[in-house]
């Protein structure tokens, strides 16, 4: 009776030391579910106030319904559901209102087990809606930082060839839609102003020619081509940088038409960079979309991780006359 006695005191004292060890292995488990994955995602912003999760509910984002899609799958704890910083969230490039992308890299941290990336990404595409699709759900490595790794952007701006037209022209309204440009040469001698390293504070808001940021590196600004959509004649630009401000790319598509339509000199566009302030058009979010987002440097440094090789995947490429609005 007495050695049954002692027994039972020993087991009671090994009790609280078992409940505890067990706790500890619960969140040592809790913790490993955290991985840091990478969501390489395109959209139609057409309905969207921008990329960029904004503080007012009601604000329809594509980070808003992305974060959605995840607490949907379980894939983000209740506490940190409305706190995008919680789960280390970064994003390559911001969109504004009504500008699509065909490529953008989203990353962040979920409860996901790496060889079950497969199943959760086809989850997470039901949880979507239809203007956001998900191409590819990878892990990534932990110091991979979608925008300070990303080397350059790619844009496409789709623009009516009417816009180009002189104002001297003075052709009818209603004629527009027939209205076909001669030749993209006029409009890549003044596209060509843009290129290089100048400091495009005019082409933004709030920021003054004396600050570091206003200066932007434009490798490529070009019009490719012309194609017919329903009988509207559309130019098709292709702009590569490094970075971009806040509605660069419009208000840079907006003075190249404001210099060809009034028949000004291209020294103007020289003079917008200087350290003065110059009123620029701004052309409209719905012609714009994000082509393309670039890591060529880190694949150099970071041979594990061939991010070009994701760039260029099939299943990009195919969905791009789904995403593009005039392909």
């Amino acid at each position: 009776m007495k050695r049954a006695l002692e027994q039972t005191q020993e087991e009671d004292k090994n009790q609280p030391n078992e409940e505890v060890k067990a706790n500890k292995h619960n969140k040592a488990a809790d913790k490993s579910v955290k991985l840091k994955v990478i969501m390489i995602a395109g959209y139609n912003g057409t309905k969207f106030f921008g990329s960029q999760k904004q503080s007012e509910k009601d604000i329809r984002t594509v980070e808003g319904e992305i974060e959605k899609a995840l607490f949907a799958q379980e894939l983000i704890y209740k506490k940190d559901f409305g706190n995008l910083k919680r789960i280390s969230f970064n994003r390559a490039t911001r969109t504004d209102k009504k500008v699509h992308a065909l490529q953008n890299f989203f990353c962040c941290k979920l409860r996901a087990n790496s060889s079950e990336m497969g199943k959760i990404r086809d989850d997470l595409k039901k949880s979507l809606p239809e203007d956001i699709r998900l191409f590819a759900l990878l892990r990534a490595p932990n110091k991979f930082n979608t925008k300070r790794s990303c080397s350059s952007r790619e844009y496409l701006y789709y623009l009516p060839s009417f816009c180009m037209q002189p104002l001297a022209d003075k052709t009818p309204y209603e004629n527009c839609c027939t209205y076909r440009i001669e030749g993209l040469d006029v409009i890549n001698k003044v596209t060509e102003m843009f290129k290089g390293t100048n400091k495009f504070h005019n082409y933004t808001q709030g920021i003054h020619p004396k600050m570091g940021k206003a200066q932007r590196y434009i490798m490529e600004f070009k019009a490719e081509r012309t194609l017919v959509v329903e009988g509207l004649e559309l130019i098709e630009f292709f702009i590569k940088g490094q970075s971009f401000l806040y509605n660069q790319i419009r208000k840079m598509i907006g003075m190249v038409t404001h210099v060809l339509r009034k028949g000004l000199p291209i020294e103007v566009i020289k003079n917008s960079f200087k350290d003065n302030l110059f009123i620029t058009p701004l052309a409209p979010g719905d012609g714009l979309m994000l082509q393309r987002v670039c890591y060529d440097h880190y694949n150099k440094a970071k041979e594990e991780l061939s991010l070009i090789h994701i760039c260029r995947c099939r299943r990009i490429e195919r969905c791009r006359s789904r995403w593009s609005p005039y392909h």
